[in-house]
């Protein structure tokens, strides 16, 4: 039996891989995180210790954990090449690839064959939605938040380009000149809020996920982790993927794919 494990801020993923099957396991993350962790992690999945031969682990400091826990190896499988690793396999891409991590943050990619480079990342994400949520309209929940979202209007908060101008080429007139730049002029509901936020948080990863393509002439981006499941937000990317030509493609296993990498990391070098 293996075990792959990855730390993120947000949740912790377990994958057991035993006889070519695959069990998948989600937690939210304890901090601080450290090596007893790993031993309440497998607690937790009430799995047989002296049946696991080998544990990979990403994320978080797991770099600065010893080499084995109650005699288990521990491999320590730098994230950047789990998140390169899981999006190939995820994907069965064999070509070069620009992948987007998006978590509580988010992180750029660049796998060409099986080199892994981290291309730039920023500090928004799923927990910016979570943070700001709670900031300003005191949501604690992402499902009441997108909720919300759905029949907000956000043109009661942002300055959209129809507001200012009567049309830039290819930008469209619903598009955002400016977010949350109406706040002070209008009243608003807590939907044109929810709606505006989540829509900015689109528009921020989507317009650096094109930035990156241009700069590696590539025609599509690959997106994996869990923010893009906020309705919301994936539409934003979308729509300004859609500007620059750019296509995007999702995974279809959200929260796993860096657990994957691991586990693909192990198969190679164990």
């Amino acid at each position: 039996m293996i075990l792959a494990i990855d730390f993120g801020i947000t949740n912790t993923d377990i994958v057991i891989s035993n006889d070519d099957a695959l069990n998948f396991f989600s937690f939210k993350t304890s901090l601080p995180i450290e090596e007893s962790s790993i031993l309440e992690l497998l607690n937790r999945i009430k799995v047989n210790q002296k049946s696991i031969k080998t544990i990979g682990i990403s994320g978080g400091k797991s770099s600065d954990f010893s080499e084995n826990i109650s005699g288990i190896k521990l491999i320590k499988v730098p994230e950047v090449e789990a998140i390169g690793r899981g999006a190939k396999r995820i994907f069965k891409e064999n070509d070069s690839m620009l992948v987007m991590s998006l978590g509580t943050g988010t992180g750029c990619i660049f796998g060409d064959n099986k080199t892994y480079q981290y291309v730039g990342g920023i500090p928004v994400g799923g927990g910016t939605l979570a943070g700001l949520s709670k900031l300003l309209i005191n949501e604690d929940s992402i499902d009441e938040v997108s909720s919300l979202a759905t029949s907000g209007d956000r043109s009661e908060v942002d300055v959209l380009i129809d507001d200012v101008v009567s049309g830039i080429d290819i930008l469209k007139p619903n598009l955002s000149a400016a977010n949350f730049a109406k706040v002070s002029e209008n009243k608003y509901r807590k939907q044109d809020i929810a709606k505006a936020l989540t829509n900015m948080i689109g528009e921020i990863i989507g317009t650096v996920a094109f930035s990156n393509a241009f700069i590696f002439q590539k025609a599509e981006v690959f997106f994996i982790g869990r923010t893009f499941l906020e309705p919301n937000i994936k539409a934003a990317i979308n729509e300004r993927l859609t500007i620059a030509g750019i296509k995007g493609i999702y995974s279809d296993a959200p929260g796993k794919e860096n657990c994957i990498g691991i586990l693909d990391f192990l198969e190679e070098n164990n």
